[in-house]
């Protein structure tokens, strides 16, 4: 009995081991395909970018606009591609919809609308959220976007409401 109860807490933990990889993987493997931009910015960067930000605003509005969640970012990590070929644009979809609930992730929000197609999952580990994934895809554009840091409820909310306002634009 114990035998069966430590091999299925393994199966579990390698599964969810090996579901972060194959995103770390997919976005290796997307960014080397021409005509893909792959971007990483670390907290250093994102600190920098902020820092700068705030020196050119002398009204100090633009620091009460930055939403919490981006205090708590350690890493973001983006594949997009603009005027994205059928193909390519094909492959995007097919890796959207292969991510399934379970095995540390979780659907936050799904929109489809039209040729526009948004998936927001959240990456849990013991029960925290370590990252959020952004799955965009549109007419033109596709896009996946991975947020790392430390989050809870109201920053998931946070980053709901973000991508509501950037829907809207």
């Amino acid at each position: 009995m114990k035998r069966i109860i430590l091999s299925l807490v393994l199966v579990l933990a390698f599964g969810q081991v090996a579901m972060a990889q194959d995103l770390d993987k997919l976005i290796a493997e997307l960014a080397k395909v021409e005509g893909v931009t792959h971007q990483i910015v670390d907290r250093s960067t994102l600190d920098a970018a902020v820092g700068a930000g705030m020196q050119a605003d002398s009204t100090g509005a633009a620091s009460s606009k930055i939403p919490g969640f981006m205090k708590k970012l350690e890493l973001i990590e983006v594949v997009a591609a603009e005027n994205v070929q059928p193909e390519l644009k094909n492959r995007f979809l097919e890796e959207l919809n292969k991510f399934e609930d379970g095995s540390g992730y979780e659907t936050l929000l799904t929109v489809k609308d039209g040729e526009d197609n948004v998936r927001i999952l959240a990456q849990r580990e013991n029960g925290v959220v370590t990252a959020v994934i952004i799955f965009a895809i549109d007419e033109e554009d596709a896009a996946i976007v991975k947020m790392v840091g430390k989050f809870d409820q109201s920053d998931l909310t946070d980053i709901l409401n973000e991508q509501e306002k950037n829907k809207n634009k």
